[in-house]
Formats: C-alpha cells, sequence, structure tokens
C-alpha cells in the first residue's frame, strides 16, 4: 500500500500536529474525532479528494518589520506533517550540507551558532593567527520571494529520486495543492507589474488593505511560501542547495554554514571571499533568490560583527569573543515594561510574564556580561516587586541574578561599619 494512504501513519502524524497546542478549542475537537478524521483524511488521499484550505492568515511586527503568519486548520497540519516526516524530509536530507542547520531534527540555532563558533576557533588552530576575513550573505525576504516553478521543480527531482513512484505521483500532486494556497491576487495590477514582481522583490501583505472588489483571483503570482506551514520548512532549507554545494564542493570552502537565508564564510583571502560572492549572486539571480545588498559584508575576523543576533570577534590568542547585540537588551527591557502596563490593566498573568522572561534569560546570559545580568534583574524586581523562582538547575543564573540584592546588603553593611568606626573616633577625640 502508498505509505500517504496508511491509516496508522495519518493517525500519528495528527497525533504529532496537536502537540503544542492541546489547550486550543480546535485541537480538542479534532482530538475527540480523530478516528473519524484520520478515516475521512484516508478516503480523500486515496480517491483525490483532499484540497487543503488556504489557512488562516495574521499579522505580526517583528524588529520593525510586518510580515504574515498562517495557521493551518488541524486536519491540513496532519496532512503536512505526513508529506514532509514520510516524504520531503527523508528525500532532500542526505542532499543536504552538513553545515545547513536550519528544522532539521538535532539541529538549530544553537548548533548553528556554535560551528560557527567551531570554524572560528579550527581557522585559528590552521593558520596560527586572526589574520582573515568572513563573508556573511544575507536573503532579502526570503520566504515571500521563493518562486513556486523552480522550488517544485526540484521537489520532484528528489522526491521521485528517493520514492517509489505512486508514493512520488501523489506526493507532488499534494505539493502543487498547498502552493496553490501560497498564491497571491495580483488581479488589481498590470501584465507588466506583475512581470516585474517575478523578478525583483515584493512584499507579502501588498493586499494587507486593498479592496476585496479588486481581488477578483482572475491573476495569481506564483512566488512565495507562507510561513507557519510546515512544508515552508522543507522548502527554506533546500532551496538554495546550489549555493551551498558551490561553496563548499567548487570553491573548496571548509569554514562555511548556512541558517535558512544566513550564510557565512571564513577564509585568509578577502580576493576568494569575492569570487565566492559573485558566484553566489549568479546563482541566486539563476533561481529568484534576492540578495540583500546591506547586509551582505566581507569583515575581518579581528574586528566586531554580528551573525544570528551575536556579536562576535576573534583575538590575537585565538579567543573567540561572544557578545549579545544590546538592541536586544533594550527589546527586553522595553518589552518588561509593556508586561507591566497589560498586568495592571488584567490583560496578562504574572505567570505569562515570568514564564516569558525566564526564557528570554536563560537563552542569552551566557552572552550577557555581570551588569547587563543585575541590571535586567533589578528592572524586572522595580517593575513586578517579585524575584524570579527557579524550580530546578540554572544554579550560576540563579546566583548571578541574587547579586544585586547582596551587593545592596553588602553596601549597606559596610556603611553601618563605617558609620560605627566614625563614630567612635569621634568619641575618643571628645574624651580626650
Amino acid at each position: 500500500m502508498n505509505k500517504l494512504f496508511d491509516a496508522n501513519l495519518i493517525y500519528e502524524e495528527g497525533t504529532k500536529a496537536m502537540k503544542g497546542s492541546r489547550f486550543k478549542y480546535k485541537t480538542q475537537l479534532y482530538e475527540m474525532t480523530q478516528l473519524l478524521q484520520t478515516a475521512k483524511i484516508q478516503d480523500d488521499l486515496m480517491h483525490g479528494k483532499y484540497k487543503p484550505a488556504a489557512g488562516v492568515k495574521f499579522p505580526i511586527n517583528e524588529r520593525g518589520h510586518s510580515r504574515y503568519i498562517t495557521s493551518n486548520i488541524m486536519r491540513d497540519k496532519a496532512v503536512n506533517h505526513l508529506l514532509c516526516d514520510e516524504v520531503i524530509s527523508p528525500s532532500i536530507h542526505k542532499y543536504l550540507a552538513y553545515t545547513n542547520s536550519a528544522s532539521q531534527k538535532g539541529k538549530g540555532v544553537s548548533f548553528h551558532r556554535r560551528h560557527f563558533e567551531e570554524d572560528l576557533h579550527h581557522y585559528y588552530m590552521k593558520n596560527g593567527s586572526n589574520d582573515g576575513w568572513v563573508l556573511f550573505v544575507d536573503f532579502s525576504g526570503y520566504y515571500g520571494n521563493i518562486r513556486h516553478a523552480p522550488i517544485l521543480t526540484t521537489l520532484d527531482y528528489f522526491i521521485r529520486r528517493e520514492q517509489d513512484p505512486d508514493v512520488a505521483d501523489v506526493a507532488m500532486e499534494l505539493i502543487g495543492d498547498i502552493f496553490r494556497t501560497f498564491e497571491t491576487d495580483v488581479s488589481r495590477f498590470s501584465a507588466e507589474e506583475i512581470a516585474e514582481m517575478y523578478h525583483g522583490k515584493v512584499d507579502p501583505m501588498m493586499n494587507r488593505f486593498a479592496d476585496p472588489k479588486l481581488l477578483t483571483g482572475e491573476k495569481m503570482l506564483r512566488k512565495g511560501v507562507d510561513i507557519g506551514n510546515q512544508i515552508s520548512q522543507d522548502v527554506g532549507i533546500v532551496h538554495p542547495y546550489r549555493i551551498d554545494n558551490y561553496i563548499s564542493i567548487v570553491m573548496d570552502c571548509r569554514f562555511f554554514g548556512r541558517y535558512t537565508d544566513d550564510t557565512y564564510v571564513i577564509s585568509d583571502s578577502k580576493e576568494l571571499l569575492k569570487n565566492v560572492l559573485n558566484g553566489v549572486k549568479q546563482i541566486a539571480e539563476t533561481y529568484g533568490i534576492i540578495i540583500n545588498e546591506k547586509k551582505t559584508r566581507i569583515c575581518k575576523l579581528s574586528g566586531f560583527y554580528r551573525h544570528l543576533q551575536i556579536g562576535y570577534s576573534l583575538t590575537s590568542t585565538g579567543r573567540v569573543i561572544r557578545k549579545i547585540n544590546p538592541k536586544s537588551v533594550t527589546r527586553e527591557r522595553r518589552k518588561l515594561k509593556a508586561y507591566k502596563r497589560l498586568l495592571d490593566a488584567g490583560l496578562i498573568s504574572y505567570k505569562d510574564v515570568e514564564n516569558s522572561f525566564k526564557s528570554w534569560m536563560g537563552g542569552n546570559w551566557k552572552r550577557m556580561s555581570r551588569q547587563q545580568i543585575s541590571s535586567m534583574s533589578l528592572l524586572y524586581y522595580q517593575l513586578f516587586k517579585r524575584r524570579i523562582t527557579w524550580k530546578k538547575g540554572h544554579g550560576r543564573l540563579r546566583w548571578l541574578m541574587g547579586q544585586p540584592w547582596r551587593d545592596s546588603a553588602s553596601t549597606v553593611t559596610t556603611s553601618s561599619a563605617r558609620g560605627s568606626s566614625q563614630m567612635q573616633i569621634s568619641r575618643e577625640n571628645s574624651s580626650m
């Protein structure tokens, strides 16, 4: 039997889709009827009647950039899990570079940062100095500007190479239906404007305030994938695989890595990195990937540079210095003050505030100075009149966050002792 029609797999993938959102009403409703839903999905897949819904798009603003996040219904989430876990991910995994770090089991942003630091250390051990260069390449509007035709061709090639023909046929038909939900209505634009959109950068939110009467569905832009859809994660990691192969195989660069749309290459030759960048630009233009010229740069290893919101520098002794981006600390301070206003208005619970701050602090404290940790801890106490409670672990972080109170206590004790000694001296002087 075609594994995409296996009821056991559909049920298991539906169970995975419910993780992390069991508190939601629609998830609970799906769980109550999961066996019935599984049978319905199986029947629709076997008879070619399954059609994915477009999903609900809601805007968010992150660091000044607005974008849509898509939330799919539970039925579509189960099918997406089935496609990704059983077909797409196994088909593309062995063709990806080891240093391609995003959206894969056992990898992530921590893996990428650790590998970047290891490459800096390995470069120093190989060359004996910090004289060298690092190239950072950034893709602009990455997910919102992925052309459908090239990526569908790429997925078709890998899936048919690794899967049985009947599985590949059903999978590509489903993927095609899902990509049709990614299309953007551009009926209100002329043919010349639409042609320009395929060659330039487009804003996925361009229809946010458009008149619904102008969106007739006559013209659709086949470009961009939805953030929030699981298939988009696999698309994001495999689409630039030719760029990874060019850097590692053609140009023979040992020290490189990519996290979705952020790539770094380390070399002792600035000219080599310029040639690498030129080759990357040619491949990117061929497949519709837009290079962000403002963020793409070549830096000295001995200087100070930022990668994935962390500042780095390689010293003359081989030490790698890591510093958190000060803007991240500023954003968190503003967020805490906003939480205070929401808490006073009764729109958020203290538990949610504490969990949010603990999550941020737990992920960033190792790259913060003691002064930064102390100031954040004091600000939290001044706003909420409580100290963070920890259940287990975080021993050193707990100690560092407790230092402001210890320092203030020691200051009070020292001041009291100094005052007592001054009073004793004054008494002795008066008796004389």
